[in-house]
């Protein structure tokens, strides 16, 4: 195939790839950054309640009072010519809570295609689409609950499938304290349509706990998201590295235990964000499992890294993100948020 599949294949099964579960589950799109802020965050960003509509479509429990009649857009030019879209829109009702709708769309381009024997066929294209709806509520004094119902449409050359899933949401929130815990269930649904005859495959369920903390005297926030807890063991090795340790007696590769604190640390992914103003905010963001999957074993470079900014102009909120899934191969994003209500105000 040309090097546009074999990159869909290779980065998009593997983002969040375990060695147990990789590539036996379907729509991994779902796991995709789909806004800046999430990008420069290192894929998730579930604990931070503001009004930034785009983290209830990871966590509904994040949906408030401040993000009415908030719209956002964002745009991601992947790798390998592939693109994505983002958009949401929150209302908020103070009587029964705050909902929200989201479509998220993945563009993999033109690819050419080729049968068994390696001869061409013909050009094709392939699309894949997450419509959301989004419902969260207060509950007590400092708790707060959400679900986001998703429907997955997907359009791979001419086979088609469709799904359904929950995106399950519960936050603690301190104010004075300037702290927040959060657990998200996400994807946890079914195919309603298999790409091909009646196999129904597994969606990417993920299980996420994480926590955020504001320093009193500080601009940085710091927040740390342990994901994929549903599995233990995310360690994979590589069948194809270089360095490999030879059994002397046997002639085969001694099999490397993998160390328990290497196993924790491949579940967790650290953000820091620096609030220096109302107008302007810097965010950096470590993913330790991207860095280790998908970076070489010679010149890791700052694979796993991201970073962005934000800022206001115009009564707009822009955001830039950054993400490097390999060395010199980032991604770039870019979102855009608008009060609405502004409008009516003129």
């Amino acid at each position: 195939m040309k090097y546009k599949i074999l990159l869909l294949i290779s980065i998009l099964m593997n983002q969040y790839a375990i060695s147990q579960i990789g590539g036996t589950r379907t729509y991994p799109f779902l796991n995709l950054d789909h806004s800046a802020r999430i990008a420069a965050a290192g894929g998730s960003l579930i604990t931070v309640r503001d009004n930034d509509i785009s983290l209830a479509y990871q966590n509904p429990a994040l949906l408030n009072k401040s993000m009415h009649n908030h719209a956002t857009l964002s745009y991601m030019n992947y790798l390998g010519g592939i693109n994505n879209a983002y958009a949401g829109y929150v209302k908020h009702y103070d009587s029964i809570g705050t909902f929200s709708a989201n479509v998220f769309f993945v563009n993999y381009g033109k690819i050419k295609g080729y049968d068994q024997n390696g001869n061409y066929t013909r050009e094709f294209t392939s699309q894949d689409y997450n419509f959301q709806l989004g419902y969260g509520q207060h509950w007590k004094d400092k708790f707060w609950y959400g679900v986001n119902f998703n429907f997955i449409y997907s359009a791979l050359e001419a086979y088609v499938s469709t799904a359904g899933s929950f995106n399950l949401g519960g936050i603690y929130f301190d104010k004075e304290k300037r702290f927040t815990t959060a657990l998200v269930v996400k994807n946890l649904g079914v195919q309603f349509i298999p790409y091909y005859n009646k196999h129904k495959e597994p969606l990417p369920l993920d299980i996420q706990l994480g926590i955020s903390k504001k320093l009193k005297y500080n601009p940085l926030r710091i927040s740390i998201i342990a994901h994929d807890l549903q599995i233990w063991d995310l360690t994979y090795n590589n069948p194809n590295k270089r360095n490999k340790t030879i059994d002397l007696e046997t002639q085969k590769e001694k099999v490397v235990k993998i160390p328990v604190p290497e196993k924790v640390m491949r579940h967790i992914n650290f953000t820091g964000e620096l609030l220096f103003t109302d107008n302007f905010n810097l965010i950096m963001g470590y993913n330790y499992q991207r860095r280790k999957e998908l970076s070489p074993e010679q010149r890791k470079a700052v694979t796993g890294f991201s970073w962005g900014l934000t800022f206001n102009l115009l009564k707009y909120r822009f955001t830039y993100g950054m993400a490097s899934y390999y060395p010199g191969q980032p991604s770039f994003n870019f979102s855009v948020m608008k009060n609405m209500s502004d409008f009516k105000k003129r």
